[in-house]
C-alpha cells in the first residue's frame, strides 16, 4: 500500500504473523460490456486473472413473465406484450430493469404516450430516438407537482417549453432520479431546467462539466482548511444535492468521457453515493438531477452503460409561431416587420443543406442569437443587416457559407447599411453619460494612447450601444493588429470603468481562470482570480487571446453568462443571489461584464474556433481591417518626421495587401500594427530608406520564394523594390534570413558537382561541397561558376555581381554544358524528353503560386493535427497546479506533461487519411471549345495544382476520375499512383487525348452520382465540368446529388456558351456550384474548397 504496509493472504499471515490479513471471504466481481462481433478489449495480464461468465440478455419470451409480475395491473396484457415485443427488436437487447422502468412510465402516462414513446424515453430503440414533445398524444397527467412561484423574470412559457417541463416532471414521477434533456445549442434546455426548479420552489445548483473532469471531481475535490491549512475533501454541488435532497443541473454531459459519466451509474440508478474519501451514503429521495447535452453525432456518447442512467428527452428548436410570442414579449418595442424578417431568416438558414454539424451551427440562428439581435435592433431597427452580419460573424465564414447568408438575407428583404451608425450625436452622448461609472480604484481604469479615427470609433460605438442595452458579454473578433485592445481600453477609459485583465494561452486551465493558489506559511491559500474579483466588485473582465486557451476553459463561462452560476474549485459559488446568507455563496455584482477578445479561426491563426463553439453566448462585434482614411490618420500620429507621400504610399500598399488577403491570394493578413512599425522605423531612422523599414515586416517571408515574389509585385506596384540584388546586398547589416553577403575563399577554376556532406552541414564560400552557398564552382545557391542550382535547405549567402564577373568565359561554357548534361540525366530518370519537360514546366509555371499557397495551408493543417496537448493525471512531468493539494496528500498522479493525445493508449488507431476525389470533365466539348474560352487549359492547370500539392502527403488519399461521352468513370489517378513529373505529364496528356478522341455525349450527372454514392462521411468530391448541359436536357434537379449530407461535394463550371453556366450555378442551392472563366481564378477556387473542407 502507499503507506508502506502490505496486504497478505490469510495463509501467509497465519505463517509469518506479518502484514494485514485479507479476509477469507474477500472476492472481486468485475463487470464489463460486450457488443456483438467484439471480444473484450482487456489487457491480457488483467483478463487472464479473471474467470469469465457471459450474462446474456433476457430472451423476449422470458421477459413477459417478470414484467407482468412487477406491473401494477393498469396495463392490459396486449399492451404489455406489444411493449416487450418492441423491446426485443433492439439488436443488442434491452435490460430487464429498463423495460420495467418503461412499463412504470407507461402506467402513469398511458393516456398521453404510446408504448413506443415509453421505450424511446428509456433509450430502447434502433435509431437512438428519445421522447419528445411530438410524442405526446394528450397533455401529461401530473399530480403532486404544483407551481409555488411565478416563472423566472426572463422566461416566456410556450406550449413547447411547458411540454418539456412536464416531460421532466413525468420522468421524476415515474421513479427516475435523473433525466437528460438533449438538444441543439441555444434551444432553451438550461433555461427550462432552471425555471422548472424555480417554479416548484426547489433549490437548484449548476455543475458545468468539461472533458478534463474526472470521475472523482464529479463528487469531491481536494481543498484546504482556511483556519488550519490541512488538506480536506470538498463536496461538489452534485454531492451536496444528493445529500440534502435538492436539485442539480449537470450541464455538458456530452463533453465527458463515457467512463467518467458512467461512474455516476450507482447514484443515478440506485441512489448510492460512494465518495473518494471512503465514505458512502444513500441519496435523499428528494434528490433530482437534470442533465443537459448536445445530440450525438458520428460516434454516440450515449453508451449502453449510460443509457439506463437517465430518462431521455429530446428538445427541439421552438417553432416560428412560438418564437414570435417569446421575442415579442421579451422585446415589446421591437417593430413587427423587423421581427418578421428575423424569423424568415431563421427559417431560410434552417433549410440549408450542409456537410457537417459544425457548419450547420455556424449558419443557424439559435434562440440565443436572435435574442442578441432583437435586444440591439430594438433600439436600431435600420441596422438589422449589420447586426445580423456581426452576430453570424459572416466576415470570417468561408466564401460558400458567406454566400448562403447573403442570399438568405436578400430573400428576406434584409439589407446592410454599409456599416453606417445612424445614432445621433446627442443620443451617443446620452448613452455615454448613462454608462459612466465612478471608479473606486482609478488605477484599474486603462488609459491607452488612442488616435481618434472613424473606423475604430464605429466599432467602439457599436460595442457601447450593446453594453448600454444590457449585454453582459461581448465577443470582439478581428485579425491581429487591427486595434482590438486599443478600442476596448479606450472605451473603458471614456466610461471610467475599472478593468480586470487576463491574457489566455494554451496552458490556461480552468483552475487558473477561477482561482490562484499559493503557499503561505506552509499552507495552500487560494486567492481570487481577476474573474472572481471582477464579479465581486462589478468590474469589466477583459479576456485577451481567448482563442488560444483550450475551448473547454472558455466554454465554462457559459454557465456564468447564461445561467448566472459558476462553481469555484474551493467549494464556493458565484451567483446572482443577493439574499443568500450562505458564506459559500458569492453574489455577482449587477455591473459585472465580460469582454472577450479573439482572433478568427483557421489558417494562419493557430487558435481554437471559439466563435463556432460558443459565439451565441456573446453579443458579437467584428473589428474589420482599417479603412484608408483611418489608417492614414493613425500613421500620421506616429510619423511626425515622415513625409506625407511616404505615408500615402504605405497606406496604398497595405490596402493592396488587404485586397490580396480578402481574395485569398495571400494568407497572412497584414495589419495596421505592421504599418505602424514601418512608420516608427522611418521616423526614428530616416536614412534607412523605406525598403529597409519594410523589410522588418516581411523578413518572415524571405525564404518562401513564391510569397516573396508575390510581395515584390505588390510593393513594386508602388515603387518599393524588395527583391532586387542591390537590396539583398544591403541586408548584410541586418543579418537577414537570406544569409547575407559572401566573399568566396577560393578562386574560380573548373565547374563540378562537389562532394556530398553526409551531415548536411552548412558550407559558405568554399569550392568543395555540393549544396553550399556563396562559394565557387560547385552546385549550390548564391555562388559563382557552379554548373546548376542545388538547395540543401540552408540560409543563402550571396556573391556580389562584381565577383561573379571574375568567372572566365571558358568556365561559364563548361558549367553550361554540365547543366545540360544534368538536365538530360534527370529527364532520362523521369522518362521525359526536352519537349516534354518544357511543356510540363510551362504549365506548372502558371500555377506555381497557388501550389505554394495550398501546400502552405496543408502544412499548417498537419502542424495543428500534430500539436501536442497537456496530458493530465501523469506520474511524471510538471506538477499540475490543479492538484497541489493532492500532491501534499501523497497522491502520485499529480503531474502533467506535453504529448500527443494518443500517447495514453499505444493501441489507439491514428486518424484515417482524408479522401479527395477530383472528377474532371474530359468530354469532347472541352476540346472543341478550348479555343473559345481556354476551358481545357484551366482544367489541366487545376489538375496539376492538385497533383503537385498532394503528392507524397500520406494524410490524403487522392483520386482523379474522368468522365466523357464514353464513360462516367475513367480512372486516371488512385492513391497508389506514384506521382512524379513524368507521371503527372502522362495524366495530363491522357486527359487531352480523351477530349480529342472520345465520342460526343455527356455523363456529368452519372459521374456526380457515382462519386457521391461511393463517398464516405467527410470525403471531399470536386467536380470540374463545362456547362454544356442544356444540350443534353440536364436540369438543376438532375444535380441533386450535390446536396448529399456528410459529403463535401462541389461543382465548378469552367466553360459556358452564353450565360448557361452562371444561370445553372445560381439555381443550385447552398453554394454547391461556382463559375470560373479566368485561368488565374480556378486554382484559387480549388484551394478555398480544399482548405474549407479540411478545416473540419
Amino acid at each position: 500500500l502507499d503507506d508502506g504496509s502490505m496486504l497478505v493472504s490469510p495463509d501467509v499471515h497465519e505463517i509469518h504473523k506479518m502484514g494485514i490479513s485479507v479476509h477469507p471471504d474477500f472476492r472481486v466481481a468485475a463487470l464489463a460490456s460486450l457488443s456483438d462481433g467484439e471480444s473484450a478489449t482487456l489487457d491480457p495480464p488483467l483478463r487472464s486473472r479473471f474467470q469469465a461468465r457471459l450474462a446474456s440478455t433476457v430472451d423476449v419470451g422470458d421477459m413477459l413473465v417478470p414484467v407482468s409480475a412487477r406491473s401494477s395491473g393498469i396495463l392490459n396484457t396486449k399492451t404489455l406484450k406489444d411493449l416487450v415485443q418492441m423491446a426485443g427488436e433492439v439488436p443488442h437487447g434491452a435490460s430487464l430493469e429498463t423495460v420495467h422502468d418503461s412499463v412504470r412510465y407507461l402506467e402513469r402516462q398511458q393516456q398521453s404516450i404510446t408504448p413506443r414513446a415509453a421505450l424511446n424515453a428509456h433509450g430502447i430503440n434502433l435509431t437512438g430516438e428519445m421522447i419528445g414533445v411530438g410524442d405526446l398524444v394528450t397533455p401529461l397527467q401530473l399530480e403532486g407537482y404544483q407551481s409555488k412561484k411565478e416563472n423566472l423574470l426572463d422566461f416566456v412559457e410556450t406550449k413547447t417549453t411547458k411540454a418539456v417541463q412536464d416531460l421532466i416532471i413525468a420522468g421524476f414521477d415515474s421513479g427516475k432520479r435523473a433525466v437528460a434533456v438533449v438538444g441543439p445549442k441555444g434551444c432553451y434546455k438550461s433555461t427550462v431546467a432552471r425555471n422548472l426548479a424555480h417554479t416548484l420552489g426547489e433549490k437548484c445548483e449548476l455543475l458545468s462539466v468539461h472533458p478534463d473532469i474526472t470521475a472523482r471531481d464529479l463528487l469531491m475535490t481536494r481543498g484546504t482548511c482556511a483556519e488550519s491549512g490541512v488538506t480536506i475533501w470538498v463536496e461538489t454541488s452534485l454531492t451536496r444535492a444528493a445529500r440534502a435532497g435538492t436539485w442539480v443541473i449537470l450541464d455538458g454531459i456530452d463533453k465527458l468521457r463515457s467512463d467518467t459519466l458512467s461512474s455516476l451509474a450507482l447514484l443515478m440508478e440506485q441512489g448510492l453515493v460512494i465518495l473518494p474519501d471512503g465514505s458512502r451514503f444513500q441519496a435523499s429521495d428528494r434528490f433530482k438531477c437534470i442533465a443537459i447535452g448536445h445530440p450525438p453525432t458520428e460516434k454516440s456518447w450515449i453508451t449502453p452503460e449510460i443509457r439506463p442512467m437517465f430518462q431521455w428527452i429530446e428538445a427541439k428548436s421552438l417553432p416560428s409561431d412560438e418564437l414570435r410570442v417569446v421575442l415579442t414579449q421579451m422585446f415589446p418595442s421591437l417593430k413587427r416587420k423587423v421581427l418578421k424578417k428575423i424569423l424568415a431568416l431563421q427559417d431560410k438558414l434552417d433549410g440549408v443543406t450542409v456537410d457537417g454539424v459544425a457548419e450547420k451551427e455556424s449558419l443557424q440562428l439559435t434562440m440565443r442569437k436572435m435574442k442578441h439581435i432583437c435586444r440591439r435592433v430594438e433600439q436600431r431597427p435600420s441596422e438589422l443587416g449589420d447586426i445580423v452580419h456581426s452576430t453570424l460573424m459572416t466576415s470570417f465564414l468561408p466564401d460558400w457559407e458567406k454566400g448562403i447568408v447573403e442570399k438568405s438575407l436578400s430573400k428576406c428583404g434584409i439589407v446592410s447599411n454599409g456599416g453606417k451608425n445612424n445614432t445621433s450625436p446627442d443620443s451617443l452622448e446620452h448613452i455615454f453619460e448613462s454608462c459612466k461609472r465612478t471608479p473606486s480604484n482609478p488605477l484599474l481604469v486603462p488609459n491607452p494612447r488612442f488616435e481618434e479615427n472613424p473606423g475604430q470609433s464605429k466599432v467602439m460605438m457599436d460595442m457601447l450601444e450593446a453594453h448600454s442595452v444590457g449585454e453582459k458579454a461581448l465577443l470582439i473578433c478581428g485579425y491581429q493588429g487591427v486595434g482590438k485592445n486599443k478600442i476596448v481600453d479606450h472605451l473603458l477609459h471614456k466610461l471610467n470603468c475599472e478593468r480586470e485583465y487576463l491574457q489566455l494561452h494554451r496552458d490556461t486551465t480552468i483552475q487558473s481562470l477561477l482561482l490562484v493558489p499559493s503557499v503561505e506559511d506552509g499552507r495552500i491559500v487560494y486567492h481570487d482570480s481577476p474573474l472572481v474579483r471582477a464579479a465581486i466588485h462589478g468590474r469589466i473582465l477583459v479576456l485577451d487571446e481567448a482563442d488560444k486557451a483550450p475551448v473547454e476553459v472558455v466554454a465554462l463561462l457559459k454557465g456564468l453568462i447564461e445561467d448566472g452560476q459558476l462553481s469555484l474549485p474551493d467549494g464556493r459559488m458565484l451567483c446572482y443571489d443577493q439574499e443568500s446568507s450562505d458564506p459559500d455563496i458569492i453574489s455577482i455584482h449587477k455591473d459585472f461584464a465580460i469582454w472577450v477578445l479573439t482572433n478568427p479561426a483557421g489558417y494562419p491563426f493557430h487558435g481554437n474556433d471559439l466563435s463556432r463553439e460558443m459565439a451565441d453566448v456573446f453579443s458579437c462585434h467584428i473589428v474589420p481591417p482599417m479603412d484608408t482614411e483611418s489608417h492614414k490618420r493613425i500613421l500620421m500620429s506616429y510619423g511626425d518626421s515622415v513625409h506625407p507621400r511616404v505615408i500615402d504610399k504605405i497606406v496604398n500598399v497595405w490596402e493592396d495587401l488587404r485586397v490580396a488577403h480578402q481574395n485569398g491570394t495571400m494568407t497572412y493578413p497584414f495589419s495596421v500594427r505592421e504599418s505602424v512599425n514601418v512608420i516608427k522605423h522611418l521616423n526614428a531612422f530616416p536614412d534607412d530608406g523605406i525598403e529597409d523599414a519594410v523589410d522588418n515586416v516581411i523578413a518572415f517571408d524571405r525564404l518562401d520564394r513564391g510569397l516573396s515574389q508575390h510581395l515584390d509585385r505588390v510593393f513594386g506596384g508602388h515603387g518599393i523594390r524588395i527583391l532586387t540584388e542591390e537590396h539583398a546586398v544591403n541586408k548584410k547589416k541586418f543579418g537577414g534570413s537570406d544569409g547575407g553577403v559572401s566573399t568566396p575563399k577560393t578562386r574560380t577554376s573548373s565547374p563540378k558537382h562537389g562532394k556530398t556532406d553526409p551531415d548536411n552541414a552548412p558550407h559558405v564560400g568554399g569550392n568543395t561541397w555540393a549544396g553550399g552557398t556563396g562559394g565557387s564552382d560547385t552546385a549550390g545557391l548564391g555562388g559563382r561558376g557552379g554548373p546548376y542550382r542545388l538547395d540543401s535547405g540552408h540560409p543563402v549567402h550571396q556573391v556580389s555581381d562584381e565577383m561573379k564577373k571574375e568567372v572566365s568565359e571558358e568556365a561559364k561554357r563548361r558549367a553550361k554544358k554540365m547543366a545540360e548534361e544534368g538536365l538530360e540525366k534527370k529527364l532520362k530518370e523521369l522518362d521525359m524528353g526536352k519537349l516534354d519537360w518544357n511543356r510540363y514546366n510551362n504549365l506548372r509555371t502558371q500555377v506555381e503560386e497557388p501550389i505554394v499557397q495550398l501546400k502552405s495551408h496543408l502544412k499548417d493543417l498537419k502542424k495543428r493535427s500534430e500539436e501536442r496537448v497537456w496530458m493530465k493525471n501523469q506520474t511524471t512531468g510538471e506538477l499540475d497546479e490543479n492538484r497541489i493539494v493532492d500532491a501534499l496528500s501523497g497522491e502520485r498522479d499529480v503531474f502533467k506533461r506535453r504529448g500527443n493525445p494518443d500517447d495514453t493508449n499505444s493501441n489507439a488507431l491514428h486518424s484515417e487519411p482524408v479522401t479527395i476525389k477530383l472528377i474532371v470533365d474530359i468530354s469532347a466539348s472541352m476540346y472543341r471549345f478550348n479555343g473559345y474560352d481556354q476551358r481545357l487549359e484551366r482544367l489541366l492547370e487545376a489538375t496539376l495544382m492538385m497533383m503537385e500539392s498532394l503528392r507524397g502527403d500520406r494524410r490524403f488519399r487522392f483520386h482523379i476520375v474522368g468522365h466523357n461521352g464514353s464513360s462516367p468513370m475513367i480512372p486516371l489517378v488512385n492513391p497508389d499512383t506514384e506521382l512524379d513529373e513524368a507521371t503527372q505529364l502522362r495524366v495530363l496528356e491522357g486527359m487531352v487525348a480523351n477530349t480529342q478522341y472520345t465520342y460526343a455525349g455527356d455523363n456529368t450527372v452519372e459521374a456526380i452520382s457515382l462519386a457521391v454514392e461511393e463517398a464516405t462521411k467527410g470525403e471531399l468530391v470536386i467536380i470540374i465540368s463545362d456547362a454544356n448541359l442544356e444540350r443534353y436536357d440536364i436540369t438543376v434537379d438532375d444535380l441533386a446529388p450535390l446536396q448529399a449530407k456528410n459529403v463535401h461535394a462541389h461543382l465548378i463550371f469552367i466553360g459556358s456558351l452564353g450565360d448557361e453556366a452562371s444561370e445553372l450555378a445560381s439555381c443550385i442551392p447552398n453554394e454547391r456550384a461556382q463559375v470560373c472563366f479566368q485561368s488565374s481564378d480556378l486554382p484559387l477556387i480549388m484551394k478555398k474548397i480544399v482548405t474549407n473542407a479540411l478545416r473540419q
